[in-house]
């Protein structure tokens, strides 16, 4: 089934080098990233497509960055995440203020001119939580697998 990131972000190209690197190594760890400009669907409603990819995701990560911040789209997608509860995980650039639902929460600060360590905490996390959903899993299968036995040989009295 794998993991399903949703990655939110500004359509700078400043900001699509580094997203499109951070997704990048987050796929050579078996993460999905899901971007949506990579998704061509002619002819399909834009925002019914993000909303279902946010809705079927595992984590929601936003690019906060100068431009991502103010990208009416990013603060659409943010909200749609919040009203879905999803887990969110926010990459900030430095000097960019967190508002609204995220105001408080823990954050990945983003070094425009040094993006890997940011990227690196970013990916080995998410690689993190690919691990303990692979765990919840395994361990929902087992139990079905000894239900299964039990209601096998156990209900025959």
């Amino acid at each position: 089934m794998g993991y399903e990131v949703f990655v939110s972000h500004s359509m700078t190209q400043e900001d699509l080098g580094i997203v499109y690197t951070a997704a990048q190594d987050a796929t050579a760890r078996e993460i999905n990233c899901y971007i949506a400009e990579r998704d061509w669907q002619f002819g399909s409603s834009l925002p019914d497509k993000i909303e279902s990819h946010i809705r079927t995701c595992d984590c929601f990560v936003a690019f906060l960055t100068a431009g991502g911040a103010h990208s009416q789209w990013v603060n659409q997608e943010v909200g749609c995440a919040v009203g879905l509860r999803k887990h969110r995980i926010l990459v900030v650039e430095q000097g960019v203020e967190v508002r609204g639902f995220d105001i408080g929460k823990e954050y990945i600060i983003l070094n425009r001119w040094n993006p890997w360590e940011a990227i690196a905490t970013l990916n080995t996390y998410l690689s993190t939580l690919k691990d303990e959903k692979e765990k919840q899993q395994t361990a929902a299968l087992f139990v079905l697998g000894v239900l299964a036995l039990i209601a096998l040989f156990g209900g025959g009295e």
